[in-house]
């Protein structure tokens, strides 16, 4: 896949401007992504509270790496995807706080509308949280 194609898949997902975690897609096959997130470290940064960034919150970029997967590898264009539900999660580890984050999902299942994986949240090679995400995925109308 082209960067150009990348950069399109990126564009089509739902959350937009500061709210889309993922900066870039490092590597991906057809069973698995890893993308580098955004510069947790800004004082502005979406999932802070009160100043504050909770471990438990990177569920956010989990779930957006897995969606990216799910929109280059299984719907494509025109489509809308609902997070349903988050299971598993397990925090392992605090967030430091100059490590760039990355995100590797893997897919456990995609069917008909909808499609499970696993994340995993890592600081370099430390992983500070994993858990699994299910998503419906459906072709929106054009």
């Amino acid at each position: 896949m082209s960067p150009e194609d990348l950069t399109t898949a990126l564009a089509r997902m739902p959350q937009k401007g500061a709210m889309l975690l993922i900066e870039r897609i490092e590597a991906m096959d057809a069973q698995s992504i890893l993308c580098t997130a955004r510069d947790h470290g800004a004082a502005d940064y979406p999932l802070r509270v009160d100043g504050d960034l909770e471990p438990v919150s990177l569920v956010e970029i989990g779930a957006q790496a897995a969606a990216a997967h799910a929109s280059i590898h299984g719907v494509g264009d025109n489509h809308a995807g609902l997070l349903l539900s988050v299971q598993r999660v397990v925090v392992l580890g605090q967030i430091p706080p100059d490590t760039r984050l990355q995100a590797r999902a893997t897919q456990l299942h995609f069917g008909e509308g909808g499609a499970k994986y696993r994340f995993v949240i890592l600081a370099g090679t430390t992983e500070i949280l994993h858990g699994e995400a299910l998503m419906r995925m459906q072709r929106a109308p054009l």
